[in-house]
């Protein structure tokens, strides 16, 4: 599903050049469950941004599904993004003014007539309550995310990442604000969702928890891949 080849980010400065990854080589299967991990400034945020295209690649090339994002111009990162990738950040990022039904919802704000004939979705509002229940937050739908606890508002925000049936699923440090008993929740959840609809889940983190749940870890160091797991 996804492949990377030679695969470097190079931050340029006025004083010097900083080297993120080195000359990355990975393969990631479909449906595949994996974490990167590795000590801070490893280059795992970075690589999951790049992956993301969040971020550009500096050299070397990615393809996802044989097609390469080096190739695609800032329109196509854009539509490529809406069609195939959901995103989990560890500060949550839900709207405090909207309820967690409708930051669900917003996940389709951006698609274009053609583009949710693609996804096959022709209720919103449906598609967004199914995938509640999913994470466990039927009867949570109108409150907004200051009347729910973290665990609850990370459980929107998975929510809203998998709304639209992403083929990958990048989450950066998904239990960093979370305790133990919630980190474990999310993670299970994540599994089963995994499982579920087959998307392919990426995790940035070095929580043993999070390590611990995952069926391969690619531990990083100075931006290059020093081990590579199966768990």
């Amino acid at each position: 599903m996804i492949r990377t080849r030679g695969l470097k980010k190079i931050y340029r400065t006025t004083s010097e050049d900083v080297i993120a990854l080195d000359g990355i080589d990975m393969m990631i299967g479909d449906g595949e469950l994996v974490a990167l991990s590795g000590p801070s400034g490893s280059g795992k945020t970075t690589l999951l941004n790049v992956i993301g295209t969040l971020d550009s690649i500096t050299d070397g090339d990615i393809e996802f599904d044989s097609c390469s994002l080096r190739t695609m111009d800032e329109k196509a990162k854009t539509a490529f993004r809406r069609l195939n990738l959901g995103f989990i950040f560890q500060s949550y990022n839900l709207i405090p003014v909207l309820t967690a039904l409708e930051n669900v919802e917003l996940a389709f704000k951006p698609l274009s007539r053609d583009e949710m004939k693609r996804l096959d979705v022709s209720d919103i509002r449906a598609a967004s309550m199914e995938v509640l229940k999913d994470v466990g937050l039927e009867g949570f739908e109108h409150r907004k995310p200051g009347e729910l606890s973290g665990g609850q508002q990370q459980r929107v925000s998975i929510a809203r990442a998998v709304v639209r049936r992403p083929s990958l699923l990048l989450a950066d440090e998904p239990t960093a604000n979370l305790d133990s008993t919630n980190s474990r929740l999310i993670l299970q959840l994540l599994a089963r969702l995994n499982e579920r609809y087959g998307i392919t889940v990426l995790y940035s983190s070095h929580d043993a928890q999070v390590l611990g749940s995952v069926r391969r870890v690619v531990v990083l160091k100075d931006g290059r891949i020093i081990e590579d797991r199966i768990c």
